[in-house]
């Protein structure tokens, strides 16, 4: 599914909000940047075939647990976090650090498909 223009590169709706604080960011992803393919996933545009190169870059630093969080929780997060299990990353979804869109069940569906494959939503207080 193409979802209508949003986070559009170079403006404001793509931008970070300006109260993040990330200095110690080393990489900023860019994804669905091509017209005719949507991308849900942090891992993979969404013909399922063309890499975006996340995965080389994690396992070049020796990292293997990741705890994902954002938008949307039953799409980008939900297809972000199943990527990471296939390539062999443990991998959590803070989950009140997400929206979802809830479409037909989609939040639902999210939680089954996560709880199958190993993957736990956890809260942000679990790390406080």
């Amino acid at each position: 599914m193409l979802w209508p223009d949003h986070c559009v590169q170079d403006t404001p709706g793509a931008a970070f909000h300006p109260a993040l604080r990330a200095p110690h960011a080393a990489l900023v992803l860019r994804k669905a940047f091509r017209r005719a393919i949507d991308s849900y996933s942090a891992f993979y545009e969404n013909d399922r075939k063309t890499p975006t190169g996340l995965t080389g870059y994690l396992r070049e630093r020796g990292l293997t647990r990741l705890f994902l969080a954002g938008l949307a929780f039953d799409f980008c997060v939900r297809y972000s976090a199943e990527d990471a299990r296939r390539e062999g990353f443990d991998a959590f979804v803070i989950e009140d650090a997400c929206r979802g869109i809830d479409l037909a069940g989609s939040i639902a569906a999210t939680h089954k498909s996560l709880t199958a494959i190993g993957v736990p939503c956890v809260n942000t207080h679990e790390f406080v």
